[in-house]
């Protein structure tokens, strides 16, 4: 969790680091086998309820040679801006 401390004051910052500090601890304690954490797989082991991956895009010659179009002149474009 991340906290902005601009506009508290020590109270507040001093109650916010305690929490965290609980939450850790809490964590520690999960995974040093302190108390078991419920998980997905524990209540269903089925595996066909897993969902197929997608197949990675693959690029076609054109949209290669677009891409390679249009990436040629967003650096011809940086290089004239540049100087």
């Amino acid at each position: 969790m991340i906290y902005t401390f601009h506009h508290m004051d020590t109270r507040e910052i001093l109650a916010a680091v305690k929490a965290e500090v609980s939450r850790l601890n809490k964590v520690i304690a999960l995974l040093e086998g302190g108390i078991p954490a419920p998980t997905p797989s524990t209540t269903t082991t089925n595996s066909t309820t897993t969902t197929p991956k997608r197949k990675a895009h693959t690029w076609t010659a054109a949209e290669k040679k677009a891409m390679s179009i249009k990436q040629k002149a967003l650096w011809a474009a940086k290089k004239k801006k540049k100087g």
